[in-house]
Order: structure tokens, then C-alpha cells, then sequence
């Protein structure tokens, strides 16, 4: 009799951990290049990115959803270090930049989960990347729009309002 629980895997359920330690042996090459080869201070965005990008790669590879999240996360957050970096921006705009990239990375767990055909691709993602997304918006412009961000509670009551109120709607249709 074989125990269920120690029973051996299948090829398609291997796809996860095979994945995942690709990405950790890529991880360390690229952290241990940066190293030892005193590569430029933006370089730091770039491993970030890298390793957002191995992540999205053992998406695609494993279509495992807990592989984007972090993917796209690590993927848009290193890209706006690397060019907070690479333009040389000081002050607000260059937290603007790093902001901005983190929220369109959110915004692209959506985006690359649907061209993926996920089954169940989830919407959340656009909560945190669309503040997001405004905020560092809101710092590279500068001046009144900055100004604008002490007004975004106001915005969260009526949205959530909103969606309260969608809510309840939906519950007194018959269905």
C-alpha cells in the first residue's frame, strides 16, 4: 500500500518547485554578481527586477497564481528604483518614480493574468496599484497635485460608500 501523502508527483506538479528553484539559484547569481563585479548603484533596481521577472517567467511556466503576485510586484518596484536611479531624480520625484512603478506593478498582476487566460484572475490588484499609481503620479507632477493627496480620504469614503451601497443592491435582486 502506498501512503497518499508521500506518494511521488506527477510532472505537472513538480512545474512549482522546479520553478521556484530556478529563481533562487538566479537570485544568487545576480546577488553575488552585483557583489563582487561593483556594478553601478542602480544595480540594486535591476536585481530587484530580475528577480520580479524570474518570477513572472515561472508564471508562465507554471501558471501558478502565487508565482505573479510577487512577480509583478518585485518586477514594477525594481524598474522604478532603477530609474529613480538611472534619471537621476531627487526629492519627490524620485520617490514619485519608485511609487509609480510599484503601483503599475499591482496594476500588472491584473493585466498579465488575464492575457494568461487565468480562469480566475482577481481584480484586488487595482486597489493597491491604483493609489499607488496615483500617488507617484501625484509627486512627479509636483506643486497642487501633491497638494491634492491630503484630500484622498474624502475619495476612499465615497468609494467605498459606493461599493457598500453596490453591495447591498445586489443582495436584494432575486436571483
Amino acid at each position: 500500500m502506498s501512503n497518499p501523502v508521500h506518494a511521488p508527483a506527477s510532472g505537472s506538479d513538480l512545474r512549482g518547485p522546479i520553478a521556484f528553484g530556478v529563481i533562487l539559484v538566479l537570485a544568487g547569481v545576480v546577488s553575488l554578481a552585483g557583489r563582487y563585479l561593483e556594478l553601478s548603484p542602480e544595480f540594486g533596481g535591476w536585481v530587484v527586477a530580475i528577480i520580479g521577472a524570474a518570477l513572472l517567467a515561472a508564471f508562465l511556466y507554471s501558471h501558478e497564481y502565487g508565482f505573479l503576485i510577487p512577480g509583478g510586484i518585485l518586477t514594477g518596484l525594481g524598474l522604478g528604483l532603477a530609474a529613480s536611479q538611472m534619471l537621476s531624480l531627487h526629492d519627490q520625484s524620485e520617490g514619485g518614480v519608485i511609487v509609480l512603478g510599484l503601483g503599475l506593478g499591482f496594476v500588472s498582476i491584473y493585466a498579465i493574468g488575464a492575457l494568461a487566460g487565468l480562469s480566475a484572475n482577481h481584480w484586488w490588484p487595482f486597489i493597491p496599484g491604483g493609489i499607488l499609481t496615483v500617488v507617484g503620479s501625484a509627486l512627479l507632477v509636483g506643486g497642487q497635485a501633491v497638494d491634492l493627496l491630503d484630500y484622498w480620504g474624502i475619495a476612499a469614503i465615497v468609494l467605498g460608500l459606493l461599493v457598500f451601497l453596490g453591495a447591498l443592491r445586489g443582495q436584494r435582486r432575486p436571483g
